[in-house]
């Protein structure tokens, strides 16, 4: 599904105290219709986002606005970009006018995403997702899943195309429609068990996700005839010139204001999510890569280089969760004057909300990072206490009753341990008092 390219905000550490991420807008109110300054469909002509130097051989496809693929994929309009990829919306010329399915999202690869030196598991294991596993299990319809994939020869080599399920927005983007870009209690509860479930689905196939962050969670659409009657309306269909020497790159139109009616918006508790994005991923018995996870989402193994399984999404979910329903980052490992990135001072701020790291798991990380980070008992060697509030206060959950504070923090806790092996079930995780609270 499409992601954007804009900088990774988990790459870039904050400071060592809870971070208030920004609202954008300040002034959004639940799913309020956009002004003409705020909407995605406003022209700019600066943004060239992939930039046209993506445009050569071994990287990306030049893609025009009516080109048709695999005989039957008609481009309509650009709606996402990515490190390795562009992302249209295209209509399916096969099925019927009016047609549930009639639209999709077309992802083309870079040529170089399937070269044997840059190897992805991507196609084979969303094609896994949807053909391996129990299509009646709860957590399969909570998967961004994978419609249709060809190859197609262009001018800068051979790349694979994905067609997905079309999908509203990403998560990135849709707390800006509510105050304080805070998702509202029964909405937080609604996404965490989809995405306990999705994430059970996936462990059960033997995959690992590794890259949960807001860019890689979907929000369903409710109602598809607002592409035909609003988007396609007025979206500006940029001019593409198909004789020019270099390919220009056209901007994002994103689809965020065309996927629910008026309606819907007075029931955003019935809305629904989907886990996408499993470029990154990794099969459990054979990982894409060693260094995974958002910088500042990363497991304590993940830090140590200490073996993983797939253990480590229950810790990146659990950091995120806190940004996604108070818009607080939990870590940063900024450290001054400069504010860049120290991964010592990064599992300080662990140490300091969850406890020592164990030496069960000490042992198997790298003991060169081992030796020079850690103390006997487990906690970085130099740092003192940070002095930060705890975890269930105020300055990490502002706004929550004492009560709630306590069993959102308590649930934090269950799902965030630092030893993978204490980490709990899926099944033991619904069942915290946190998620029946919430009902």
């Amino acid at each position: 599904m499409p992601t954007t390219a804009a900088a990774e905000n988990h790459a870039t550490p904050g400071d060592t105290g809870p971070q208030r991420t920004s609202p954008e807008p300040e002034s959004a109110r639940p799913l309020a219709p956009l002004s003409s300054t705020e909407s995605d469909i406003s022209s700019t002509e600066s943004n060239i986002e992939e930039g046209r130097d993506s445009y050569r051989p071994g990287r990306f496809h030049p893609v025009y606005i009516g080109d048709i693929y695999a005989e039957k994929y008609k481009v309509l309009s650009k709606i996402g970009y990515g490190v390795y990829s562009t992302v249209w919306l295209v209509r399916d010329l096969t099925k019927p006018e009016g047609g549930e399915h009639r639209f999709r999202a077309l992802k083309v690869l870079s040529a170089e995403s399937y070269a044997e030196d840059h190897p992805i598991f991507e196609k084979e294991i969303l094609k896994h997702l949807r053909d391996g596993g129990d299509k009646d299990e709860l957590g399969y319809a909570y998967i961004c899943h994978i419609v249709d994939d060809f190859e197609h020869q262009g001018p800068n080599g051979t790349h694979v195309c994905l067609v997905f399920e079309l999908m509203g927005e990403t998560l990135r983007s849709f707390g800006a429609w509510f105050k304080d870009n805070q998702l509202p209690y029964p909405v937080i509860h609604r996404f965490t068990i989809q995405l306990l479930l999705a994430l059970d689905y996936a462990h059960g196939c033997d995959v690992i996700h590794t890259d949960i962050k807001p860019d890689n969670i979907f929000v369903k659409f409710r109602d598809t005839s607002q592409i035909e009657s609003g988007y396609l309306v007025q979206a500006p269909i940029p001019k593409q010139d198909r004789t020019e020497e270099a390919y220009t790159p056209i901007r994002s139109i994103p689809l965020r204001q065309f996927y629910f009616t008026q309606e819907d918006s007075r029931n955003v508790d019935q809305f629904d999510i989907a886990l996408g994005d499993w470029g990154v991923s990794s099969w459990a018995t054979k990982h894409l890569t060693e260094n995974i996870q958002p910088v500042t989402l990363r497991a304590p193994e993940v830090l140590i280089k200490a073996p993983w399984d797939a253990t480590v999404d229950w810790w990146n979910l659990g950091a995120l969760l806190l940004e996604l329903y108070l818009a607080v980052r939990m870590f940063s490992g900024r450290v001054p004057p400069d504010r860049h990135y120290e991964p010592k001072t990064h599992i300080a701020e662990i140490v300091d909300l969850f406890g020592p790291f164990p030496k069960e798991l000490l042992e198997k990380g790298d003991q060169n990072i081992v030796r020079d980070i850690f103390d006997d008992e487990g906690r970085p060697k130099g740092i003192g206490p940070l002095g930060r509030s705890p975890l269930e206060s105020e300055a990490f959950m502002p706004g929550l009753r004492d009560d709630d504070r306590k069993e959102f923090a308590s649930f934090l806790r269950a799902i965030m341990k630092i030893n993978p092996a204490d980490r709990l079930s899926t099944e033991d995780l619904l069942r915290h008092p946190w998620l029946g609270a919430m009902q």
